[in-house]
């Protein structure tokens, strides 16, 4: 089944993260929580919900909070690996899903 997450800014299709949906306490669910970011050759958007993150930080994430120092670290070094990898910041379908033990 195909999900409609909606679009980024760059109109490029939301997809299922690497975590999966994970529930917020409104009762929505988030995927890839996107923030603009210049890594040498312009604005893109990456994902703050990335692999590296603690449980912690995701449920800061998901309650609401703005990306921390530590966070934006975390996600810039993930798309920084990522695009030297010739691969999208974002997650996709050859990525397996996070699972925190």
């Amino acid at each position: 089944m195909i999900v409609d997450y909606g679009l980024r800014n760059d109109k490029t299709a939301k997809g299922f993260g690497y975590f999966g949906e994970l529930k917020r306490p409104d009762g929505q669910v988030s995927t890839e929580i996107s923030v603009g970011v210049d890594l040498g050759d312009g604005e893109m958007e990456i994902p703050t919900l990335v692999p590296t993150l603690s449980r912690d930080e995701v449920k800061y994430l998901l309650g609401g909070g703005k990306p921390t120092e530590s966070i934006m670290t975390k996600a810039v070094d993930h798309a920084v690996s990522r695009k030297r990898a010739g691969r999208s910041a974002f997650a996709d379908k050859d990525d397996k899903p996070v699972m925190f033990k």
